[in-house]
This record gives structure tokens, sequence and C-alpha cells, in this order.
């Protein structure tokens, strides 16, 4: 029997990720999963009933392994994007506070997920939801991933995970769940301001997600100078783009393919884990 494959992405970075896996990992009875980010593409040979991976990114790339794997169940973490293209990593440096994405990924990733959501293996659920009722959420996962056993509440992790030195770091350390961070776009107007005036507005969005009952959250960037040297923004030549999507992403979705083969599956994921060919 092929195993069910849980495989967790996000709107952006910074969305809710380390926090669902870690949920998810110590929670339901799940025997197999990694330390912290994992290709769906890449190979996990050891023997387990259900494993749980995740990687934010992966939502460019996801549409494939949905379409041609029965076992693979997606949860995507979405995030009031003011607060999800704001948010800083967690490390101790000052200097290293840095933002990780933009409104322009943000857009592009949500819309991908909006045209898997009719799909009953791609699971939405809202970074808010989660860290404001997560024992309600986890209810609401077992009920769409009904192979699953609770171990703890959700909102008793804390009590028991033990999460990789990444992904702490990532949490910025094992604490109660808390909703705290929701509204902290507020700390980063420049920035905000900046990206919408360069992306355009999100006002439409923002009421259709339910963050906003309408436009008067606009009145909050009133008078606010946009400052936008915190995007990061990864150029790369038409040559390497063209590579990726016509040849990298090709032959993954190929191996991927293969790898699902009942007889020769598992033999194909032991060569290409040794050969290191994703």
């Amino acid at each position: 029997m092929q195993k069910k494959h849980i495989h967790i992405v996000g709107c952006v970075p910074r969305s809710g990720t380390t926090l669902m896996t870690e949920l998810m990992t110590t929670c339901f009875d799940i025997d197999g999963y990694t330390e912290h980010e994992y290709s769906v593409f890449k190979e996990f040979t050891s023997p387990c009933e259900i494993l749980c991976t995740k990687n934010p990114n992966d939502i460019k790339r996801i549409s494939y392994p949905l379409a041609i794997n029965p076992n693979l169940y997606v949860i995507y973490l979405l995030r009031d994007p003011r607060d999800a293209i704001s948010s800083r990593s967690h490390k101790n440096n000052k200097n290293d506070k840095k933002i990780w994405s933009n409104l322009k990924t943000w857009k592009e990733h949500h819309e991908i997920a909006q045209h898997l959501e009719k799909n009953p293996h791609f699971i939405t659920v809202k970074y808010e939801d989660l860290v404001t009722e997560p024992d309600k959420v986890q209810r609401e996962l077992q009920k769409k991933l009904p192979f699953l056993e609770v171990k703890c509440l959700f909102s008793e992790y804390h009590l028991q995970a033990k999460p990789s030195n990444k992904s702490e770091a990532a949490l910025g350390g094992l604490r109660p769940i808390s909703p705290q961070s929701i509204g902290n776009w507020a700390k980063n107007k420049p920035y905000l301001k900046a990206q919408i005036e360069k992306y355009g507005d999100i006002s439409d969005l923002l009421i259709q997600l339910g963050y906003e009952a309408d436009t008067k959250w606009l009145s909050e960037l009133d008078g606010v100078v946009p400052d936008n040297q915190d995007e990061i923004i990864k150029q790369k030549s038409w040559f390497k783009l063209w590579k990726e999507k016509n040849v990298t992403l090709k032959r993954r979705q190929w191996l991927y393919k293969l790898s699902l083969s009942p007889t020769y599956g598992r033999a194909i994921s032991l060569v290409r884990r040794a050969l290191r060919i994703f």
C-alpha cells in the first residue's frame, strides 16, 4: 500500500508552515517526517505509513503531483498578505532580521491556490484561525484527513514538541500558540505602502478573504513615507528561468511519476536518492 503523504505549502515564506508542520507531526500519529524544508519531489525512502513534509514555495509546482498521486494531500497556509510579506526573521542578529517576500509573489502564489481549491486533497488553513482556534482547526483537519489519529491537542503541542534546531529558529523558540503576530504589518507600514504602490492595491482581496470589511484600513497608510529597501528580488536570466520550467521541472515530474509505480517505485526512489537526482 502506498504511503499517505501530507505536504505543507504556503502563500509565501513566513506564512506559518513551520508551525503547521510541528503541530501535525507532534499532535497526530505520523511516523515519517523531515527535519525542516523538503521538496515534494524529493524522495523519502524510510518505511512509513504517513509522511509529512513542508516547503512553502512548493505551491508553485504542486499541481502536477496532486494531479497524479491519489495519496498526496496538500495543506496550504493562507496568511493576511500584509502580515505575510512584512514578517521578519526571528534570528537574534538585528542586522539579519530580513523580510522574506513581496506582494507580487503573494499574489502569484494565492492565484495558484485559488485554481486548486476545488480539489478535495488541497486544504486551505488560515494562519489567523490556526493561532486563535488551534483545536478547532485540528478537528477540521481530522475530518478532511480521516486516516489521522490524534495524539494530543494542537493547543498543547508546546508541551510535547521536539523541533529541530532549524525549525525552532524559524518559530522563534518553542512556546504556546499565540495570536500576537496578527496585525504586525502595522510595524512595517513604510514597506507595505511601497509594496502596494509597486504591485497594486489589495483591498478587494482583503475583503474577499475576510481580513477587512471595507477599504477604510488604507487610512492607516496616510502620511507614511514608502520605503522598499527591504525587498529582496532574485534576478534570474531568461535562460535559467526557461531551463527551470522546461528542463528541471519536467525531469522532476517524470521521475516523480516513475517513483509512484507499485512495481518499480521503491527501487527508482533509492536510485534517485543515491544519485541525488531530483
